[in-house]
């Protein structure tokens, strides 16, 4: 039997999009606490966007995103909010990473070069996908910038390190291509972001296209 492949919505930033996402069964939600993004929670809105879920049937687990941050920092949040995954999209090494991962399970966010073959892809992923507690996310690199792009990426080159490493794919996921995506890649997890955004509205959620979004990730 094939498991179930496993959903993430990230950069949740209100209680009522943290709870409509519960609802329809997000198995995880990212809270990112990199400030530069439009996704950026404070501590205030974070403890608020938690304590909202607390009455949900349905437990999601709890995601923080972090680039470049101190394992203390990352522990303290980990604690304060029960996350069960620390997302790194930064330029953390393996060495970090295998560190910050007996602090929580690790996501390592891996953003590949446009028109790296199957083999580059993999000799990337490796010193990271063979660390335990470490699940790779795939997305496309865009130079400057930390975390999702909203670029679809290379899938067959996404299979390949699908077949060997857990792996959460993102990079321009929607609910009119995730259902492609997961059947062409088999990842452990699909991501989504600004894929179920309102129109032009960074960081804003649009609850219809998460209701979407899963029923499409689910149905495949």
């Amino acid at each position: 039997m094939v498991p179930e492949v496993k959903i993430k919505i990230c950069g949740i930033k209100t209680p009522e999009i943290a709870r409509k996402a519960a609802e329809n069964g997000a198995d995880l939600l990212g809270l990112v606490f990199y400030p530069p993004s439009p996704r950026f929670l404070s501590d205030e809105a974070a403890a608020a966007l938690t304590a909202s879920l607390a009455g949900s049937a349905h437990q999601p687990g709890l995601v923080g995103l972090f680039v470049n941050a101190a394992p203390a920092e990352m522990a303290r949040y980990a604690d304060r909010y029960n996350l069960a995954y620390l997302q790194l999209s930064g330029d953390e090494t393996p060495e970090q990473v295998a560190e910050i991962s007996r602090i929580r399970p690790v996501i390592r966010g891996l953003r590949l070069p446009v028109g790296v073959s199957p083999d580059q892809a993999l000799a990337l992923a490796a010193p990271f996908g063979e660390l335990p507690d470490v699940t790779l996310l795939l997305d496309t690199h865009k130079p400057g910038m930390y975390g999702g792009t909203g670029e679809t990426g290379d899938w067959q080159t996404a299979r390949a390190i699908s077949a060997r490493f857990p792996v959460l794919l993102a990079g321009g996921l929607n609910p009119k291509n995730v259902d492609s995506a997961v059947r062409q890649v088999q990842p452990w997890g699909v991501d989504v972001s600004s894929g179920v955004e309102q129109d032009n509205l960074p960081g804003t959620k649009d609850p219809l296209k998460i209701e979407q979004f899963i029923k499409a990730a689910r149905s495949s």
